[in-house]
């Protein structure tokens, strides 16, 4: 009998096969050159110049993903700006408007990032816009590649298949303007999917309907001079956080982390202090993002590998020219592969993996790191906001083998930030599907 997991949505029905036994399409792309956007354009599609991963073949032509295979996906998006230029991009489904990022800085660069989870038929097109109508500035450069667009397939469609365990998922946004009471969660008003039905827009909480290994991505946009100081719960459970200012404009943030979670456990995020948000039905930069990439009895199972990784930062650090990240909260590491004495993720499967990572500076700092598979660089974050707190992120699909190391380092000087109970540099990492032949790096 095959091994699958059943998801119903809408009319449709979805099979999530468990980690390792389900080859995904998967991809990531960067732009490694400027791309300037005159204000008054038209809707400009970004080309995306540089294929980091293209894993099964994805149809990419130009930098829009035609989808193949019904199924899930799963979507980040990151970009930079030009020094004390705009950043107005936006990510579509066909039509569909489904998210927006923004970026400005006076007198630097910023930095802006997004993810949801969308539900495809074949023929759908994925693409990253800029704004109509808005200037868009965007650096980049064949050594430094901040803006990346990676998609990752979390379940193919077969009808009519044996039913089996539900493996969750779901992407809610705001849509409207939202003035949050501190320690009160935010409540996302549209829901792009929900398989379980599992989050619920009146108390803004998403219970967790079976027990397993979850990753959850939330991004937010204040309103113009004000804070985004948001953080993610487990229960009552503090686990990590996301803030951000600039003068005269709206600041932005996000994160990434990976969670064991039972069922019936809670994660909500919650306002740090009163703040406002920023949502139309038009511009879309508040979301909330989870999916289970495995269920607990597969985990027991021991018949496929399940690796992943989730480290934070828990004081304040700094990190010397080229020199490593070491992250020393373990949210999880499955496999004991994350060395906290070296910073380094050593692949203990050969297999394709997706990282994602996230950082904040120290007041009027500059944080710059970039994410390394062996010593081959891969992309880059980079973020300074004059007088206050800089952040930024990124992420990447790659085909490793085992013995790999795969690490985050610091180009220049950067001092980051970080408290035991206010975490917000993140490095999160797992196993998408394992390759034949498969040897586990330690184990005897």
């Amino acid at each position: 009998m095959m091994d699958v997991k059943l998801i119903f949505t809408g009319f449709l029905i979805f099979i999530i096969k468990v980690q390792g036994q389900f080859d995904p399409i998967a991809f990531t792309l960067g732009q490694d050159s400027n791309v300037d956007i005159q204000n008054g354009a038209n809707d400009t599609k970004i080309p995306f110049t540089v294929v980091i991963t293209n894993h099964r073949q994805a149809n990419l032509n130009s930098g829009v993903f035609t989808c193949t295979e019904e199924g899930m996906y799963k979507f980040q998006v990151y970009s930079l700006t030009w020094s004390n230029t705009n950043l107005f991009l936006e990510l579509y489904v066909n039509s569909k408007l489904v998210a927006s990022l923004q970026g400005h800085t006076p007198g630097d660069y910023a930095a802006a990032g997004n993810a949801v989870i969308l539900p495809l038929k074949s023929g759908d097109a994925v693409k990253v816009m800029s704004r109509s109508q808005y200037a868009s500035n965007i650096f980049g450069t064949p050594d430094q590649i901040y803006t990346t667009f990676t998609g990752v397939q979390l379940g193919s469609l077969e009808l009519g298949a044996e039913f089996s365990t539900t493996l969750s998922a779901f992407s809610v946004s705001l849509t409207q303007q939202q003035d949050v009471p501190g320690g009160k969660p935010v409540l996302y008003n549209n829901v792009l999917v929900d398989v379980n039905g599992a989050y619920n827009v009146t108390t803004g909480v998403y219970t967790v309907p079976s027990s397993g290994l979850y990753i959850f991505h939330f991004f937010s946009l204040a309103l113009r001079n004000k804070d985004v100081w948001q953080e993610l719960y487990h229960n009552n459970q503090y686990v990590c956080s996301i803030y951000e200012r600039t003068d005269q404009d709206s600041a932005g943030a996000g994160n990434t982390v990976l969670l064991h979670l039972k069922r019936k456990d809670q994660i909500s995020i919650r306002a740090h202090q009163n703040h406002s948000l920023y949502g139309a039905t038009n511009q879309i930069y508040s979301t909330f993002t989870g999916a289970q990439l495995v269920t607990d009895a597969d985990m027991r199972s021991g018949q496929e590998p399940v690796i992943a990784f989730s480290v934070g930062l828990s004081h304040h650090a700094t990190v010397a020219d080229h020199y490593k990240v070491i992250f020393d909260r373990v949210f999880i590491d499955l496999q004991h592969a994350y060395d906290q004495k070296t910073g380094e993720f050593i692949v203990p499967v050969s297999g394709l993996y997706e990282f994602s990572y996230h950082a904040l500076g120290k007041r009027n700092g500059t944080i710059w790191l970039e994410l390394f598979h062996n010593y081959r660089y891969v992309n880059s974050l980079y973020s300074h906001t004059p007088g206050h707190f800089a952040t930024g992120g990124n992420a990447a699909v790659l085909e490793l083998d085992a013995g790999d190391v795969i690490y985050v380092n610091a180009r220049g000087n950067v001092d980051l930030f970080g408290v035991f109970n206010r975490i917000y540099c993140t490095f999160t990492g797992y196993l998408l599907n394992a390759v034949d032949n498969i040897e586990i790096i330690g184990k005897k």
